[in-house]
């Protein structure tokens, strides 16, 4: 089953994100995310993740190419007007 919307994903490390939007960019899906500590958003915590499928399971890569960065977050403000 894929990530969605208001979904919060737990990294293998425990950090919480809360998913606010996605796009698709070249045949891959991204997702804007904010941090979460104790039930509560980190608004200075925001990030965008990869997903990666294996098999049925569903990975997420923290995006750091500063160019892909850019251009996702084009993408995602435009979709979120």
């Amino acid at each position: 089953m894929g990530i969605k919307i208001n979904t919060i994903i737990t990294l293998s490390n425990n950090k919480q994100y809360v998913v606010l939007s996605e796009t698709m960019y070249q045949g891959v899906k991204y997702f804007l995310v904010m941090g979460m500590a104790d039930k509560e958003v980190i608004s200075s915590d925001v990030a965008i993740f990869k997903e990666e499928m294996e098999g049925l399971d569903t990975y997420v890569v923290k995006v750091t190419d500063s160019a892909l960065m850019a251009t996702l977050t084009n993408l995602l403000k435009n979709q979120m007007e």
